[in-house]
């Protein structure tokens, strides 16, 4: 009896209580959860680096285009052999996943030098590129669908997302043409091809944004949409709260999920959907420096430049995932 009435500080411990409030403790997201994410893009990035391999070795023997045309058949014979191109192509296959996992490639065809050193060094270019156009998509395209979903006025609610959609039926290969047409020709203001510094990155990174901002602000309106529909957004005008706050409180930090997803999803497809861009105006990032890998039948920079840019675009994705299954627990499937 004295031991039960006895201070805190002089009772003895409870181990069994603590041993249930740790296991009452669960972390936002659970091991199960990251973990599939990471075993599913090992998964993308292999079977993105396999087609890639395939589809490459199939299509004749690379080291031909070093031998000059008048060359002795034996000159193309000992390349193809110094190369390794003169195995099979399971073969082939079996030492390149070795390398893969090593991180040992052939050296570069065109540049005669480790080809990941090769990708490694435009990467930042590229990464600059991305990130000016998806801020600029995330903001004009979030701006948009903020407005079609909570405007006043059915001007505002329309004719932003029209002009938002209708992007979408103009490729990026002539926005960017046009663009260049426009404000470097015509007037001026920036140069017709993307050199470093603010200036050189506008035009590059609006013809980005453009084909970025269409699916951001039509996914951010359904998401506020939906949201502005809930019982406890009613519940909170009912108590005489204004529109604004409601929509700043309770409906944007709601939908900011689903939007993740897909920016996740867009942002991921920048760093290698830039091909186009990087050409129109001769950006030095790894788009460009694949289609000339491509064009020069350089199989082992080809295949790094792809291994680089599934890596980015799983990592890109993997992040944003976990990030919306913070801010939205329903996504945690």
């Amino acid at each position: 009896m004295a031991l039960a009435h006895a201070p805190a500080r002089l009772r003895p411990p409870d181990p069994a209580g603590l041993v249930v409030r740790l296991r009452a403790f669960r972390l936002p997201l659970s091991g199960r959860y990251v973990g599939g994410r990471v075993l599913t893009g090992l998964l993308a990035v292999w079977g993105a680096v396999t087609l890639v391999f395939f589809a490459l070795y199939s299509t004749g023997n690379p080291a031909l285009l070093l031998v000059a045309p008048d060359a002795p058949p034996e000159e193309a014979a000992r390349l193809t052999a110094l190369m390794g191109f003169d195995q099979p192509v399971p073969v082939q296959y079996l030492k390149f996943l070795q390398g893969l996992l090593t991180g040992s490639f052939p050296d570069s065809i065109r540049y005669g030098s480790d080809p990941v050193a090769v990708a490694l060094g435009r990467l930042p270019a590229s990464l600059e590129l991305g990130l000016a156009g998806l801020t600029a998509g995330v903001l004009v395209g979030g701006t948009i669908g903020y407005l079609s979903a909570t405007g006043r006025s059915a001007w505002v609610r329309r004719v932003p997302l029209s002009a938002a959609v209708g992007l979408d039926a103009i490729p990026t290969f002539f926005f960017g043409i046009l663009a260049t047409l426009v404000f470097a020709v015509w007037l001026g203001w920036f140069p017709a091809t993307g050199g470093r510094g603010l200036a050189g990155v506008v035009l590059p990174a609006l013809t980005l944004a453009v084909a970025f901002v269409p699916a951001v602000a039509r996914v951010f309106r359904t998401a506020l949409v939906d949201v502005l529909q809930a019982d406890h957004v009613r519940t909170a005008r009912a108590k005489g709260i204004s529109h604004g706050a409601v929509v700043r409180r309770h409906v944007v930090g709601n939908s900011l999920g689903t939007t993740l997803n897909v920016v996740g999803i867009q942002a991921g497809v920048l760093l290698g959907g830039a091909v186009v861009t990087e050409s129109i105006f001769g950006w030095p990032g790894i788009g460009q420096l694949s289609i000339n890998a491509v064009q020069n039948r350089d199989y082992p920079l080809v295949i790094v430049c792809v291994l680089v840019i599934s890596v980015g675009f799983v990592v890109i994705n993997l992040l944003v995932d976990l990030l919306a299954a913070l801010i939205e627990p329903r996504l945690r499937s």
